[in-house]
């Protein structure tokens, strides 16, 4: 397992400015080439700095694959938050409007392709894939499901909890993750905020009555 080497153990003046550089040079390429397609040197050129600063600062090329996942994920995760302390206090239905028009927000706005080497990472798996669910996706997950519980009302089994809140999830980030294939059948990809908020209600209601029908249908 590849370590991210700590920043506070190579300081705070030009040493994390080249750091920083790195990660900012090395985001785009990782994006659109993928892991191993991407050279050290290529990432090195870009950040004005040189090779041996990614072993430096990173232990590997696979220590800066990692901290740029961290970044983006951190960023992301900012920008558009599956849950918050208001949120988090509201009804289930609202709870659910909110995380999954988040969802969509990180599928298909244009955010600076910060979700770009993330996804690229779900569907072209690298060694790096562990390091992502521990340390980003497992806690998104545990939102997702908490909310999903909570639109169910009831104690659920752990495969149906996987079920029903992958089900959710699932529609969002399809839109994202198979946009050639959509366009290609005539699919509709939201582009502006009307129209991922439009998606965002009718992904909430579809899938607000099929937990609701579940609900009904385990009492009865």
């Amino acid at each position: 397992m590849y370590r991210i080497r700590p920043l506070a153990s190579v300081g705070m003046d030009s040493s994390a400015a080249t750091r920083a550089a790195l990660i900012e040079a090395a985001a785009p390429l990782f994006g659109a080439q993928g892991f191993e397609a991407t050279r050290t040197r290529e990432i090195a050129d870009k950040a004005k700095a040189n090779v041996s600063a990614i072993n430096y600062h990173f232990g590997s090329k696979m220590g800066l694959y990692q901290a740029v996942i961290k970044k983006q994920s951190e960023a992301m995760n900012d920008s558009f938050p599956l849950e918050t302390d208001s949120v988090r206090g509201g009804d289930p239905a609202s709870r659910l409007h909110w995380l999954v028009l988040n969802m969509l927000r990180r599928a298909l706005s244009n955010c600076d392709d910060r979700l770009k080497v993330c996804l690229r990472e779900f569907v072209e798996p690298t060694e790096a894939l562990d390091f992502l669910v521990k340390e980003i996706v497992s806690q998104q997950f545990g939102i997702m499901q908490a909310v999903v519980s909570a639109v169910l009302g009831r104690e659920a089994r752990e495969d149906e909890l996987h079920r029903f809140t992958v089900s959710v999830v699932s529609q969002c980030f399809y839109y994202g993750l198979a946009e050639p294939l959509l366009t290609r059948l005539g699919v509709g990809i939201p582009q502006t905020d009307a129209e991922i908020e439009a998606l965002a209600e009718h992904i909430t209601r579809f899938s607000l009555a099929g937990l609701r029908a579940s609900a009904r249908s385990a009492e009865a």
